[in-house]
């Protein structure tokens, strides 16, 4: 708020702050009424209060929720009952109602405890009213000095307001309290960056060091951030220094080898790196890690030089990386799924695939082995090969279903569309329950390839089905829309479906084609008009838009306007 505008709202008030605060007292001081149950009353009560609890945990919200209005009929008042009800509304996203059963079981409780009022502010700020939240958490850590949960969530919301100072002296005050840790540090010194204070934001690097002086990792990221803002040679230093510390440290060396490749001299980076996944007193794990980040950096810096977006390079210097650590831990599947993962990199999915066989048949438990040798292989697209591979992962893993959408993606290339349906179902039978997005997208699957087939009918039973499981499957949506309208069919329910689509996607030239071609079918010629401009004006001009100009052209025609230049 402005200074100046903040003296004068203060001079409009018509009271002292004496007088304010003499009032303040007055209410805090005036005794709240009595509330005291019978026996039976509060027998009654813990019967049926306990009883909503024990429904919650089976997962019976419904009845644990009229349960507890049960319980609140006969005492209105019961602080924990009122905070059930807020939470059962919170799990709904109804915040209007969790924040008010919020806020009575604040009023309601008699102990001031800390709970109630935190879950105020944490509904405030779901419901984005930072104001009112941090009204909530400074209340909060007046009340609780010793606690620094408030104090967390106060700097969070500074952030989120914007507040870089207010942020920074929370964060003071979590220090006096905490001590100096590692993630107060790291908030402090971005803020500070932001703040264009480069130099104090160094300093709290310093003083966390100072804190931890054997702990290389913070004199490690100190450098890596000095990388970061251009300081190169002070990053040197920093790794230096470290490296004093503990010449034999694997991750000052990939520190290092870091600097090392951004001045230019790669063999020298390669020859650190390799050192570190020769170190025998380093675990398979931490090599996978020296080794991935040593791969992104890479990667990244490749990537700038060639100024290109899809990488078709070969590192020779990665290659004997590889080398190394799979000679050294010829059994460990993570080396190999990370150099089937840099070889999909540089677009070599067949070398990518022979790589996470590897892994998958050092653990072929692991199913995600399995999805991902599914997705390298299917970019070869060897179709023979595909399905021979889904042959060999139904028979160790029958639950998984990736293997029968892969199928149907193949079936779908060999135009056997029946066949594709069959996979997709059988997809669909080794879905979870809970995984309705991707019941969802099977079934718009399904309908999709039904009207490839020509039977109009199962395409509406199988969208029916998709939108059961997601209504907001867009696709679905538009694709629903769209055929009824080819077939001048239940128009008022394919534009509902239409609008939902636009509204979420209002520069998507294929679904305002949809909405504009079912107003032009209910005969509603200048709104078609402008939504098929749009759709036109939105199109990408190097793909085929065929269909955009043809129903362009027939909307024109129906306006008598067919003479009008596209």
């Amino acid at each position: 708020m402005n200074r100046y505008l903040l003296i004068l709202l203060l001079c409009l008030i018509p009271f002292s702050a004496d007088a304010r605060r003499r009032k303040a007292r007055k209410l805090a001081e005036k005794p709240r009424p009595a509330h005291v149950l019978t026996h039976e009353q509060q027998v009654h009560f813990d019967a049926i209060y306990f009883d909503a609890i024990a429904m919650q945990q089976y997962g019976n919200t419904d009845q644990a929720f009229a349960l507890m209005q049960r319980a609140l009929e006969i005492d209105s008042l019961s602080a924990p009952a009122l905070y059930f009800m807020s939470d059962v509304y919170r799990g709904m996203e109804k915040w209007n109602q969790s924040l008010l059963f919020m806020r009575s079981a604040v009023e309601a409780d008699q102990s001031n405890s800390y709970w109630y009022r935190a879950g105020e502010g944490e509904i405030l700020s779901q419901m984005r009213r930072y104001p009112e939240a941090v009204v909530c958490y400074k209340d909060l850590a007046d009340r609780f000095p010793t606690k620094s949960e408030p104090l967390y969530s106060l700097a969070e919301l500074y952030l989120r307001l914007d507040s870089g100072q207010q942020c920074l002296d929370i964060l003071e005050r979590i220090e006096d309290l905490d001590g100096v840790n590692p993630q107060v540090t790291l908030q402090k010194f971005y803020i500070m960056q932001g703040l264009g204070r480069s130099d104090d934001a160094f300093a709290e690097y310093d003083k966390l060091i100072a804190r931890y002086p054997y702990d290389l990792s913070f004199r490690i990221q100190k450098g890596d951030l000095q990388m970061k803002n251009g300081q190169i040679d002070k990053a040197k230093q920093t790794y230096d220094e470290a490296a004093k510390i503990d010449p034999d440290n694997a991750y000052v060396w990939v520190a290092l080898s870091n600097y090392y490749s951004i001045v230019g001299d790669q063999k020298e980076a390669d020859c650190l790196v390799q050192n570190a996944l020769v170190n025998a007193n380093l675990d398979i794990q931490t090599k996978i890690d020296i080794l991935t980040e040593y791969l992104k950096s890479t990667l990244r810096k490749v990537a700038k030089d060639q100024n290109v977006d899809s990488l078709d390079i070969s590192l020779p210097g990665v290659d004997s990386l590889f080398m190394t650590i799979e000679q050294m831990h010829p059994t460990a599947p993570e080396v190999y799924d990370l150099h089937a993962d840099y070889l999909a990199a540089i677009n070599n999915d067949s070398l990518a695939a022979v790589q996470m066989r590897f892994a998958c048949d050092l653990r072929p438990s692991e199913t995600k082995y399995w999805d991902k040798l599914l997705s390298y292989a299917s970019n070869i697209k060897d179709y023979d090969k595909l399905l021979r591979l889904c042959d060999v992962i139904e028979s160790i893993h029958p639950e998984m279903n990736s293997p029968y959408t892969m199928r149907a993606w193949v079936y779908y290339n060999q135009k056997e569309y029946e066949k594709v349906i069959e996979a997709y179902m059988d997809a669909l039978e080794r879905t979870e329950a809970k995984e309705v997005n991707w019941k969802s997208t099977l079934w718009g699957n399904i309908g999709d390839t039904y009207h490839l087939l020509g039977n109009m009918e199962k395409v509406y039973e199988s969208y029916d089905q998709a939108l059961k499981y997601n209504d907001k499957n867009y696709m679905v949506l538009n694709n629903y829309a769209y055929f009824l309208s080819t077939e001048n069919r239940d128009l008022l329910k394919a534009e509902g479906m239409a609008s939902k689509v636009i509204q979420q996607y209002p520069d998507n030239p294929t679904y305002l084609d949809t909405y504009a071609w079912i107003l032009y079918q209910e005969g509603s010629y200048m709104l078609a008009k402008f939504y098929q401009k749009r759709a036109i004006d939105n199109c990408n001009p190097k793909e085929d838009n065929t269909t955009l100009y043809e129903h362009w052209h027939a909307i024109l025609k129906a306006l008598g306007e067919e003479t009008e230049e596209e």
